[in-house]
């Protein structure tokens, strides 16, 4: 599906497909900051493939692209026993601000609800102040204290 960000550019949304792994470990490569946050994505170029490889098998991923260039992705890992997920979202630096975090969650939230995936968790560093704004206006809520005082913990309830 076609969108547009606050300038009016239009980028695209669509599941995750192994002909886009070529393109999604590009962007990786060329993320930035790298490793600023719990190490992700990692600093190290084979690290990163190697973490982008167990995301890509371990959950549902959602991209958002631009001209065929991945400029964000998304990924609920879920856990079935607890019918939770852990929610991780990346989007390049040079697209941040134009809302495609904003549709990036949007489509992860409806994609939980149809999983059946009764509350997504994450956490997020105390002073991103741009991706608490994003976790906020979902809906997320601080859970339990965290036993870092550099990271917090979110959650929301999905259905």
């Amino acid at each position: 599906m076609i969108y547009k960000d606050k300038k009016g550019l239009p980028f695209e949304l669509k599941r995750y497909s192994r002909r886009d792994l070529d393109q999604l470990r590009r962007m990786y490569l060329c993320f930035s900051p790298r490793g600023a946050f719990q190490g992700m994505p990692p600093c190290d170029d084979d690290a990163c493939s190697l973490w982008l490889e167990e995301l890509l098998g371990a959950g549902i991923n959602i991209l958002a692209l631009r001209e065929d260039e991945v400029i964000g992705h998304c990924v609920l890992l879920p856990d079935p026993v607890r019918q939770d997920a852990e929610y991780l979202i990346f989007v390049c630096r040079h697209e941040r601000g134009r809302g495609i975090g904003s549709v990036i969650t949007e489509r992860a939230l409806a994609e939980a609800r149809e999983q059946e995936i009764a509350k997504l968790w994450l956490t997020v560093e105390r002073y991103n102040f741009r991706a608490l704004a994003l976790y906020i206006k979902h809906g997320f809520e601080f859970s339990a204290p965290s036993d870092s005082e550099m990271e917090k913990l979110m959650t929301l309830k999905v259905i």
